[in-house]
């Protein structure tokens, strides 16, 4: 009888640690799972880095043109010779200048 008896406790005991382990593989699986796939997960974590990479690409070179072109307002508020160079080449004379131009025949 006590045989009997202690053959069921063991049992038992295996039963539940059967489960035990079974539920905490899955619930290892699924972890996993969620961690690599899921809403906050690895992948978009990837493609979040990714982009915020490629973001801060794009700020450093839109400081860099900002920058040159401080460098060159500055240039040309201290520069006349400069500033008039600039307006020729956009087709603009001074006051009373007359402009030729000549085509070219061949």
């Amino acid at each position: 009888m006590r045989n009997v008896r202690r053959r069921q406790v063991q049992q038992s005991r295996k039963r539940r640690q059967l489960v035990f382990i079974t539920f905490a593989v899955l619930l290892s699986i699924y972890l996993m799972v969620s961690l690599i796939i899921g809403e906050n997960g690895l992948v978009k974590y990837m493609k979040l880095r990714g982009a915020r990479d490629k973001l801060l690409m794009e700020t450093a070179a839109i400081k860099k043109q900002n920058n040159e072109m401080r460098n060159r307002i500055e240039t040309l508020k201290k520069d006349p010779e400069l500033i008039e160079e600039f307006a020729r080449e956009y087709g603009l004379t001074k006051e009373g200048e007359i402009i030729f131009k000549f085509e070219d025949s061949q």
